[in-house]
């Protein structure tokens, strides 16, 4: 059951489980997800035009114990936000509705001015012939949606 969760001041609205963290875990747990070490300090930008994907995604972070995660809806939502927020990585659904999202991930490499950026696709449209463009953009790796946690996990603990 999901329940309207309010945030704090300046923060994006959340939808968020009833279940606490442990409970959620626990549950994560059941269904055969393992508990790891995770960089509690990683700030992790979602970029999706798909909300219900987006917090599906943002859910699955935070139970892997990635607490830092924004959602940006839309490009021009995710270069404000990554402004503000300085995200050590995103993830990045490559078919916005408001902007080319190769465009987009190479105005975030640009805008990251040398800091470690780490930028991974993860896009539900199986026609994508992009990777070697989306290589070429900045992104390191090219996922098809839906992805599983333990993938995910795995790449986000990969060393840069």
């Amino acid at each position: 059951m999901l329940t309207l969760i309010e945030p704090g001041a300046g923060s994006d609205t959340r939808i968020g489980p009833s279940l606490d963290k442990e409970a959620r875990l626990q549950a994560w747990e059941a269904e055969g997800g393992k508990i790891a070490t995770s960089d509690e300090n990683m700030r992790i930008l979602i970029v999706d035009n798909d909300e219900r994907s987006a917090d599906s995604l943002e859910l699955m972070l935070h139970a892997m114990d990635f607490p830092q995660t924004r959602i940006a809806h839309s490009g021009r939502d995710a270069l404000m936000i990554a402004a503000q927020f300085a995200p050590d990585v995103v993830l990045l659904e490559l078919d916005l509705l408001d902007t080319d999202g190769y465009e987009l991930a190479q105005e975030l490499r640009e805008r990251a001015q040398g800091e470690s950026l780490r930028i991974i696709v993860l896009t539900s449209s199986r026609e994508h012939p992009g990777r070697e463009r989306a290589r070429v953009a900045g992104c390191e790796r090219y996922l098809l949606k839906p992805v599983a946690a333990l993938d995910l996990l795995e790449i986000l603990q990969m060393p840069v």
